[in-house]
């Protein structure tokens, strides 16, 4: 995030190396373990990505999370967000789950897509923008936010749920945490799905050549200065 830059004698984007986890993503992380201090359960951290991203589930696992699943893609980025969703339904097929929480959007592209993507691939109902959630055993009344109030939902699990700011304060790794984190299970698998990367095809990031022009008026009285630029503005029927 704020790390892409691109390289003005190349044209091309010159990306950092470190991976983070997304805002929303770590909303979504927070409240899953949230739930499980309150009700029990376990909380598996699942991403698609090269080995760079083995940072990231680190993160997670430090925050509290049991074991963490890394889907083997090196070309992520090269992928679309529909690719990427099959990657991540066909991990969570073979496994047992209540809730699937997903990062309303992603820091970088912003597409918000793969969460209702990822829910119509495992024919599982979808809440976006919750800020708020309760739990009535296998009932849910979650909270949304909207361009102009509040709405509230009602809905069984299994569900997908899209988190977003307002929904709790993602806490910081303690050192205790961090240490844990080593000994939790990270484990790294391969793509079992084919990703399609053809549906989307988008070009190299470049910087627009700047062509900047115009004209000083300097060094007369402003009176003159002004007829002169008035005179220009005519010229140029813009006035």
């Amino acid at each position: 995030m704020n790390a892409v830059k691109v390289d003005r004698a190349t044209g091309k984007p010159v990306l950092s190396g470190q991976s983070v986890i997304s805002s929303y993503d770590e909303y979504a992380i927070e409240e899953a373990l949230r739930l499980k201090e309150a009700h029990g359960g376990e909380v598996v951290a699942v991403t698609a990505g090269p080995p760079t991203a083995r940072d990231v589930l680190t993160r997670a696992l430090a925050m509290g999370a049991d074991r963490a699943i890394l889907i083997d893609v090196p070309n992520v980025n090269d992928l679309d967000t529909l690719a990427v969703a099959h990657l991540l339904a066909a991990q969570l097929r073979g496994m047992t789950y209540d809730i699937v929480f997903v990062g309303q959007n992603s820091d970088d592209y912003e597409t918000g897509h793969v969460g209702p993507q990822l829910a119509e691939l495992l024919r599982l109902p979808v809440v976006s923008s919750v800020m708020k959630l309760d739990v009535d055993g296998d009932r849910l009344t979650l909270e949304r936010d909207m361009e102009d109030g509040r709405q509230v939902v009602e809905v069984n699990i299994p569900v997908v749920l899209l988190a977003i700011t307002g929904l709790n304060e993602p806490r910081y790794p303690s050192l205790k945490g961090i240490m844990a984190a080593k000994r939790k299970p990270l484990e790294t698998v391969p793509a079992s799905f084919e990703p399609d990367g053809t549906r989307a095809v988008w070009g190299e990031p470049f910087v627009p050549e700047r062509d900047a022009a115009g004209t000083v008026v300097q060094d007369l009285p402003p009176v003159d200065a002004a007829k002169q630029l008035v005179a220009w503005l005519r010229e140029q029927k813009l006035i």
